[in-house]
C-alpha cells in the first residue's frame, strides 16, 4: 500500500473522519488532504508525525510502502487498542 492509500485508509477507516474534519485537525486545507490522497503532493514530515500521533500508527507503518500497520499502544486504553487491532486485522485480510 502506498503512502497516499495509507493516509486515506487511516482517515476513513481508523479515524472515521471526513476530509474536512481531517484537514481541520491537521491545520491544513481540504485541498491539501485531497492532494496527498491522490498522489499529487507528498505531505511534510511534520504532517506525517501528526497523522501518526492522532491515529496511534507508527511513522514507519505510514511511510514505508510494504510495511504493515503497527499500533502505538502506550497512550491508549484497552478498548481503543482492541478496536484498532480489529481494524488492522481486517485491513490485512483484505489486502
Amino acid at each position: 500500500m502506498k503512502l497516499s492509500e495509507k493516509i486515506k485508509f487511516i482517515r476513513k477507516n481508523i479515524l472515521n473522519l471526513s476530509i474536512e474534519e481531517f484537514a481541520s485537525i491537521l491545520g491544513v486545507s481540504r485541498r491539501t488532504i485531497s492532494s496527498w490522497e491522490n498522489k499529487q503532493v507528498l505531505p511534510a514530515i511534520s504532517n506525517i508525525i501528526s497523522i501518526s500521533l492522532i491515529s496511534n500508527i507508527t511513522i514507519d507503518s505510514i511511510i514505508f510502502d510494504d510495511y504493515p500497520f503497527e499500533i502505538i499502544c502506550e497512550d491508549i486504553d484497552e478498548e481503543c487498542y482492541m478496536a484498532l487491532k480489529t481494524i488492522v486485522k481486517e485491513y490485512e485480510k483484505n489486502n
